[in-house]
Parts: C-alpha cells; structure tokens; sequence
C-alpha cells in the first residue's frame, strides 16, 4: 500500500533531526506497517496555498490513500488566511485527489504561552473545526490530532519549545491515529 501525505512542516519532520527536516513520519509507519510506502509532501512554512501549487505532484503519485494535514501555518496572522478560505482549499484538495482516498487531519494543539509563537490556540481552533465540518459535509475520514493531543497528561509535553512542532512522543500519538485508519482503510 502506498499512502501520500500532504502538508507543512510538521508532515516533514522539522527539528527532529539534524538539519531542520527528517521523514520521522515516514520512518515510524514504515516501521510498524512494512508493507506501507509514505511519500511525505511536507513543505517548512507552507499553508494550503502553497499545498494547491504542490498537488498535482501528489496527485501523480498515484497512492492508495491521500492523507491532508494543513492547518498550523494558515492560522498564523502571517498568513492572512481566514478558515473558509482554508475550507475552499481543502475541498479543491480533496476534488482532485478522489474523496473515497482522502483523509484529513485537523490542525495540531499549539502552545500559546511560548513567547515565540504567533498564533493564538482560539484562532486554531477556528480552523480544527473548519476542518471537523468539511469532513463531516464531504463523509471524508478524519483524524482529529488536535482533540488526540488535547486528552493527553500534559498536551504542551508533545511540542518542542517553539509551543509548534512535534516531539517524538507527538509523531508517535499521529502514528497510531495514521495506523487506525489504514487498517480501517484495507478492511
């Protein structure tokens, strides 16, 4: 089974190797699921604008199952991105990648007690929900990373010091979300 996963830095691993950017997502499924291939589409900084520029590259990847985890970047101020306009890209997303073989993945918890971040946890959630209806409107599966990250001990744990990025316990909480649904997918 080949599973293609579009998204920002988070889908590329950032700061958990040396270099800015590792396939730590890639390398955990693989690692659990042998007969899984992930092609990882994940750009530092992006947004679900930059990710509608990269889809046709996905999109010729031909995979099995298309897994869409936008989010953290569009709800920056940076961005000026507002959540229906993160929707609408969503769904042009989804029409060109074939709704039966697509997941989607709702922005991430953030830390906004970190003095280096720029985001505000109400306006992400703006989007986690933005996602959470369009899944729902278009019967699409969906993991909600946000609300996984959230029922945990101590959620702020889970990120590095930037209050964004993941640690390994957070890539390995999205794993076994990822894992669920491809066996529910193979069913």
């Amino acid at each position: 089974m080949k599973i293609a996963i579009l998204g920002d830095s988070i889908t590329n691993g950032f700061g958990m190797d040396e270099g800015g950017t590792s396939n730590i997502l890639a390398r955990l499924i693989e690692k659990k699921e042998p007969d899984v291939k992930v092609l990882l589409h994940g750009i530092n900084g992006d947004d679900t604008y930059g990710g509608l520029l990269r889809l046709k590259y996905v999109v010729e990847e031909k995979a099995d199952l298309n897994i869409i985890f936008f989010g953290a970047n569009d709800a920056s101020p940076y961005h000026l991105i507002r959540p229906k306009e993160f929707q609408d890209n969503l769904e042009q997303m989804i029409a060109q990648l074939d709704a039966k073989r697509t997941v989607l993945i709702t922005p991430p918890f953030y830390n906004d007690d970190e003095p280096t971040h720029y985001s505000r946890l109400s306006e992400v959630e703006l989007f986690r929900q933005a996602t959470i209806d369009l899944a729902k409107e278009k019967s699409l599966k969906l993991i909600d990373i946000y609300q996984v990250m959230l029922e945990q001990e101590n959620p702020k744990a889970l990120l590095r010091a930037d209050g964004l990025h993941f640690t390994l316990e957070a890539y390995r909480l999205l794993v076994e979300e990822i894992l669920t649904v491809i066996k529910n997918f193979i069913q």
